[in-house]
């Protein structure tokens, strides 16, 4: 009586979490906003089936002991297409919800926004980098 408790408990509160995360997506028009940025509209069914698929398989793989051994290229071209993935949607909620021009008026530095994203992006990769092999 308890596993099952535990098991629907679980299930609902992966349920509210999903709900939540398709809300802000739906909401913000994360996945139309990356097609427009990288003029793909034609690929709009496969953002989303691949945002379910791997939102569905990276539960399980977490919540279970599965796990695969495809070599170090493989991790390095799956990380890569991963790391430009979360670029783009981390782009596009920053666009959809004003971030840059918003910092833009406030610190006042018009015509030097391109070189402050471009030291996030690159703050972000060596941060990244440094996460994944020194602080294993």
């Amino acid at each position: 009586m308890k596993l099952a408790f535990i098991v629907v408990l679980g299930f609902s509160e992966g349920v509210v979490v999903g709900a939540g995360v398709v809300a802000l997506l739906t909401l913000l028009d994360i996945i139309p906003r990356l097609c427009q940025i990288t003029n793909s509209y034609k690929y709009l069914r496969y953002y989303e089936i691949m945002l379910i698929m791997g939102a569905f398989f990276g539960s399980l793989f977490s919540l279970t002991n599965i796990s695969f051994n495809f070599g170090i290229y493989t991790l390095i071209i799956v990380g890569t297409f991963y790391g430009i993935f979360i670029g783009l949607l981390a782009s596009a909620l920053a666009e959809a919800i004003d971030v840059i021009p918003v910092m833009e008026r406030r610190l006042n530095i018009q015509g030097n926004v391109k070189y402050i994203i471009i030291v996030l992006i690159f703050g972000k990769l060596v941060g990244s980098i440094i996460n994944w092999t020194i602080l294993k």
